[in-house]
């Protein structure tokens, strides 16, 4: 804790205040809310005000959203947010949304004009924004009081009341630099007084890009270090391994190297996990970053390749991806061929994770599929329909025929790896709205779950909005039961403060979660691996039992 007496050094030295931020508004109470809920579409900074006419925003949970009032903001984060008479709402998508994250805090000052928002974050806004994270950390103090011993609760106690001088009216202004360690500092106390479980998951995804055992070690070290005990390596993706096989191409980085055995015997060494992450049916790239390739079983197969009901083969829903057709019988056989190899070639890894065990993306309409000729073929010896025919505002119950189809060979998939494979742990990384994942994904994660296909699910909760997190697994839980395990997977690549983080793992213990896996270890910092070392995973936490059915679903 000794930092933290070197707030009182740092308050008397600041100067000056932040700049001036501003940024475009793309609507103003929008009228069109049948394209985007609430009228908020992609990269979209809109502005609600009382004459909007509804009482909450209606956005999803893609965004963030500030509560202003008298240009000051009072409240930060969530969507959907409740419009109360005198007060405005700022909702950002994309990259409105990381504008809004990175610049506007509880405090900050707003100007609005008919065409942008100016932001600006000075020492009273620091000050109100330092008063509300005190009065919220004596909250949390107070609410885990009875699970601590009377040394921890003085400790965080004494912690706490250190950074009281934070909202001394009497301090002088701030520089930008001296402003970013008074918020690190807040950030530390709030970790310091987590609660730390005994028994918990604690995963992180990784691609590797390690040429040696010498540095894949340090990357292991380092995660187990921070309190990490499960690694879901990046394995197969873009149809290509990272381990020399003889089934497809491995990846011309690794060659000459097997990076997957010496990941398993590292994470033995320090106590860690390795599951291999595997990219299911999507199967290839053509996009804009370096990576870009049909990839080898497309170059090979063309024929697998997944078609779209407007005949493209190219998902414009996820752009540039490209998938293998989950229905052609050879393709099946060729990517179950992968999992077989992998849980062969290593038998000391701990378990093998699904990943795009779905169909992409299908709406709109046009963006739906599979209408390829096997796909086709098959549905019409299945049901004397050709799917290609169906419109599903016309026949809806065919539609919802079709849609059911492709589902089950999704489920038939998974069953069939689960029995190939049945002595390995397998997860399946899963949309958490099963609405959602249904209909648009053809993914019943709760059939697999109920018929005991997979050991764990990882609902991809990616969001900035903490209260989602709640709600997502209670939902889930409801379809899942409460002993079933369940790894909630978080998102640090959105650019979530520690103080989030920090929020949605503690939201995912609360909820009876199973342990928490975060996406991914490119995008968390060393300021965050040292914070979760001595906030939540500052105690060694041992992996919660699975139990592995070895009977045939």
């Amino acid at each position: 804790m000794k930092t933290l007496f070197s707030i009182c050094f740092i308050i008397s030295t600041l100067l000056s205040q932040t700049e001036e931020q501003v940024y475009p508004i793309t609507a103003i109470d929008p009228k069109n809310t049948r394209d985007y809920p609430g009228g908020r579409g992609e990269h979209q900074l809109i502005i609600y005000t009382s004459s909007y006419g509804k009482q909450t925003t209606g956005t999803n949970q893609w965004g963030v959203e500030a509560t202003v009032k008298d240009n000051i903001v009072i409240t930060m984060g969530g969507n959907n947010s409740k419009i109360n008479q005198g007060e405005i709402i700022l909702s950002g998508h994309g990259k409105a949304r990381i504008f809004l994250q990175s610049r506007v805090k509880v405090g900050a000052k707003i100007i609005l004009s008919d065409s942008s928002i100016s932001v600006t974050f000075d020492s009273e806004s620091f000050r109100i924004y330092a008063k509300m994270r005190l009065e919220g950390l004596l909250k949390k103090l107070e609410k885990i009081r009875l699970q601590l011993t009377e040394n921890e609760v003085a400790s965080f106690r004494s912690a706490v009341d250190s950074l009281q001088i934070l909202r001394d009216e009497k301090s002088i202004l701030l520089d930008s630099t001296l402003y970013l360690r008074g918020m690190h500092m807040l950030d530390e106390v709030e970790y310091r007084i987590s609660l730390s479980t005994s028994v918990e998951g604690r995963g992180v995804w990784h691609r590797p890009t390690e040429k040696n055992s010498e540095e894949i070690s340090a990357v292991v070290r380092k995660l187990a270090d921070a309190g990490f005990n499960m690694i879901f390596l990046e394995t197969i993706w873009r149809g290509e391994t990272i381990y020399p096989g003889f089934i497809t191409k491995q990846k011309k980085e690794f060659v000459g190297f097997d990076p997957l055995r010496t990941y398993i015997a590292e994470g033995k060494k320090y106590g860690v996990e390795i599951h291999a992450w595997i990219h299911t049916f999507f199967v290839g790239y053509l996009g804009h970053d370096e990576d870009t390739s049909t990839g080898p079983i497309l170059s090979k197969h063309p024929d697998w390749q997944l078609v779209k009901r407007n005949g493209e083969k190219i998902s414009k829903a996820e752009p540039g991806y490209l998938y293998v057709n989950p229905a052609h019988p050879m393709a099946q056989e060729f990517i179950a061929s992968l999992y077989k190899e992998v849980r062969t070639n290593y038998p000391n890894l701990t378990g093998i994770q699904m990943d795009y065990i779905r169909y992409p993306v299908n709406v709109p309409l046009d963006e739906s599929s599979d209408y390829s000729d096997v796909s086709r073929e098959k549905f019409k010896e299945y049901s004397s329909v050709d799917p290609l025919t169906i419109n599903p505002a016309d026949n809806p119950e065919q539609w919802e025929a079709w849609r059911l189809w492709r589902e089950q060979n999704i489920t038939n998939f998974v069953k069939k790896i689960r029995w190939e494979n049945p002595e390995i742990l397998l997860s399946a990384d899963i949309f958490p709205d099963i609405e959602e994942a249904l209909k648009t994904k053809m993914q019943n994660w709760g059939d697999w779950a109920n018929k005991g296909y997979v050991n764990f699910l990882v609902p991809m909760i990616y969001t900035v909005n903490s209260d989602w997190v709640t709600e997502a697994i209670g939902k889930m839980r409801g379809i899942t039961g409460e002993q079933f395990p369940l790894y909630i997977g978080l998102a640090p690549f959105l650019k979530l403060t520690p103080s989030q983080l920090l929020l949605q793992i503690e939201l995912s213990r609360e909820s009876n979660a199973n342990g928490v896996i975060l996406f991914s270890s490119s995008s968390i910092t060393d300021e965050q691996l040292q914070l979760l070392s001595i906030g939540p995973f500052r105690k060694k936490a041992l992996i919660p039992t699975v139990i592995n059915k070895k009977t045939k679903p």
